[in-house]
């Protein structure tokens, strides 16, 4: 039950259904109440909010410092910020830096999972040589076990991959990168062992 931590009361319902202000002294219901005087220094508690100019301002909005009350301030991206910033930064499709850390990470991943799944590959490959050169039956079984492990970072790297495309960030070349490093793993991986099987 959602309750105002500036007026005190109770409502019932979920909390979509309430909202994301108090119905009755629309104060912010899951934020702490804000001290004009610390939110916005004394500048903010002498002026008068951009929108509203009844209002006495309780703090700035951190792009284009208009003085804002507590009605209509809004929090985005780590910012107090006014409703024209707001609506700026929703029309242009703006990446909040949560947003754009993940699409990073992602692309990243995508990479070193497609690496990781080739150095296994060629690790599997070069202990197999070894097996054969030696007439090693059991080091060459280590060497095919190996290689049957390797599309498993291979298919993490096409997941991490295909994820940060979807997302449309600022990292496209790296996760496509990584997508088609670890796409060609698994589709040689297939290939080698389908024609194996044709073979025998």
């Amino acid at each position: 039950m959602p309750r105002c931590p500036a007026c005190g009361q109770s409502f019932q319902g979920e909390r979509d259904q309430v909202g994301a202000r108090c119905p009755l002294c629309r104060e912010p219901l899951y934020e702490e109440p804000r001290d004009p005087r610390r939110a916005g220094g004394q500048a903010a508690a002498q002026g008068t909010c951009a929108l509203h100019p009844g209002n006495a301002a309780g703090s700035t909005c951190q792009r284009c410092g208009n003085f804002l009350c507590p009605v209509c301030w809004t929090r985005w991206s780590g910012q107090t910020i006014c409703p024209a910033c707001l609506e700026r930064a929703l029309e242009s499709s703006e990446t909040s830096p949560l947003e754009a850390r993940a699409h990073l990470r992602q692309a990243l991943l995508a990479i070193i999972f497609g690496v990781l799944a080739w150095g296994i590959t060629l690790l599997s490959i070069l202990i197999m040589v070894v097996g054969f050169a030696n007439q090693r039956v059991e080091v060459a079984g280590i060497g095919v076990l190996i290689m049957l492990g390797s599309p498993l970072p291979a298919v993490l790297g096409v997941g991490q991959g295909a994820a940060a495309i979807r997302a449309r960030g600022n990292h496209m070349i790296v996760a496509t990168l990584g997508l088609v490093l670890s796409g060609v793993h698994i589709g040689m991986i297939v290939g080698l062992f389908t024609f194996s099987l044709l073979e025998n």
